[in-house]
Formats: C-alpha cells, structure tokens, sequence
C-alpha cells in the first residue's frame, strides 16, 4: 500500500529524514517509533502530500504523489499531534465541514458524522462549541475528523495523547478492528506499550532507519537473554554455582527466584540447568523472559547514540 525509496527531506541545513526506504502492505499496523526530532512528524507530511521531498520515491497505492495528490489525499486520514479544529463552531459542524471536502454521500456523511459522535461518546455534546471541549474531547474529535470519509490508509500521530485510560483503551481496541476493514495504519506513538501491542512491525528511526521487524524478531535478535529461574526453596544459596557460568553477566536474586542475563542462551541454558541440578537444586520453573519494546528501543537508540 505504501513503497518509499530513499526518501530524504532537508529544510535549509538540517536533514528531517536522511535516506529512508520501506514498505507497508494493505492492512498492517505499521508502528514509527523514535525520539523527538527524530523525523516522524515530516514523513507523515510527505506521504501525505502535505510536503514534497527533497528526493527518493513515495508510492501510494500504486499512485505518485507529485501526479496524483488529489487521489492520495481521497483515501488518506490523518490525525496529527496538535490538531487543530475550529473552536467557535460545534463539534457537529467540525465534522459537517471537513467531511465536506471528500467525495462522500450527504446521507454517508451525516451517518458516519453520528457514527462516530456515538462511537468517541461525543454525540450528547455535539452542539456545543469545541472550544468547550476538554483535551482528550478534542483528541476523539480529531480522531473522528481523520475516520469520517472512511480512509484506506490512515496516518496517527499520538493517537491516545491527552485520553483517559478507558477511551484509550476504546481506541487501541478501535484501531485493531481497523484491520478486518483492509485499513492501513501508519502509527506514530512514544507509548511503547501501545506500539507493542498493535503494530504488525514496528520501524525505530533516528532521521535514517535503525531497524524494521516485528517484536518477536526484534526480541529473537537481543544477544543478551534474560531467565527466571524458581526453586523449591530460597534461591540464594544457588548463586555461587551460577557466578562460575562465565556465560552469565547478570544475578538477581529475590526470595524462590533468580533472574539472570546471559549470551549464547540456546548452548548455555542446559548447562545452567545442569550445574543447578548437580548441585541438588530443585527447579519449579525455567522461563526466557522476553525483552520488552521500550527495553529493545532504548538499547537500539542507544547504540545509535554512540
């Protein structure tokens, strides 16, 4: 659904994005993840023809920006992260107006108007004036405002951003069921966990791309794995034994329990289990802990970092 190569944007001296390829199919939860600054706000804007770049190749939809934006902006939705609505009109009339702008159905524009009103839980306030509108009211009218003429591919940048946990949680299980409509989402988000938990893939940028892959892959590529290991009884009298695996760079001992870090898991792992053994220990539970999103990024950035 979207194919960019070598996509580069420069304002004056400073490189936004530097070099960037990727591909995105029909239907993934792409999660783009990086620092701020780390150009995620201005590849939206270019794959959105909001701006052109400074070179590479955009294709949406088997479509060129530079020859077909009217197309691309037909089927794109996009929620960025100040958006911006008309504070002196209803929420109502918010979306009467900008649905207005699309190739859509008075009667298709005013369902999905109370469609989504309904759905964000803003229909008994949908004529007062969004200046009235507390944050996260203004957030799920955006967030309506990017759904109302019902994209292909929608752009979300901090799509929870200001929400209360029970509309956020409203909108993650929204932008799930988004997949069975063949809708693409690009998500922009600096909640970790929320990235973990949608996106098919998630990419890690820094103004180039650091990495692409799905958390499993992600997680499967970390050298360093960490292991819970339960005992019968208290779990420190086993530490000595496992200071002598060289293998294993970090101990962390609580009650029953022992976490530790090590290299080369798949070899070292039975070894483990052996010395434990031999030495009497009676082993409950043998777990891979698997690396967090937040903990795989951060070490990611880090290293880009140095």
């Amino acid at each position: 659904m979207i194919e960019v190569r070598n996509l580069t944007k420069k304002f004056e001296i400073v490189t936004a994005v530097d070099n960037i390829s990727f591909e995105i199919a029909e239907s993934e939860i792409f999660g783009f993840l990086g620092p701020n600054g780390a150009g995620k706000t201005t590849t939206i804007r270019m794959l959105s023809t909001l701006i052109s770049p400074t070179s590479g190749k955009i294709i949406v939809d088997g479509k060129d920006p530079q020859k077909d934006g009217g197309y691309i902006r037909s089927i794109v939705g996009l929620l960025t992260e100040t958006p911006g609505m008309y504070e002196k009109i209803s929420g109502y009339d918010n979306l009467d107006y900008y649905s207005s702008f699309y190739n859509v159905s008075d009667k298709k524009r005013k369902d999905n108007i109370k469609k989504y009103l309904k759905m964000f839980d803003l229909w008994d306030r949908k004529d007062d004036l969004a200046g009235t509108y507390s944050k996260g009211m203004k957030q799920k009218l955006a967030l309506a405002r990017a759904l109302i003429h019902e994209p292909r591919i929608l752009f979300l940048d901090e799509p929870t951003a200001g929400l209360d946990p029970e509309s956020a949680h409203m909108v993650r299980n929204f932008i799930e069921n988004l997949q069975k409509e063949k809708t693409t989402v690009f998500l922009c988000t600096h909640n970790l966990e929320e990235a973990s938990s949608l996106s098919d893939r998630v990419c890690i940028i820094k103004k180039k791309i650091i990495k692409i892959a799905s958390l499993t892959e992600l997680q499967n590529d970390k050298k360093s794995k960490k292991v819970e290991i339960v005992f019968k009884d208290n779990a420190r009298k086993y530490m000595k034994i496992l200071r002598q695996i060289k293998e294993i760079t970090d101990i962390e001992a609580q009650d029953n329990k022992i976490n530790i870090s090590l290299k080369n898991a798949e070899i070292i792992n039975p070894v483990v289990i052996k010395s434990l053994v031999d030495s009497g220990a009676e082993i409950l539970y043998f777990n891979e802990i698997k690396a967090s999103l937040e903990e795989i990024y951060l070490d990611l950035i880090r290293k880009e970092e140095k």
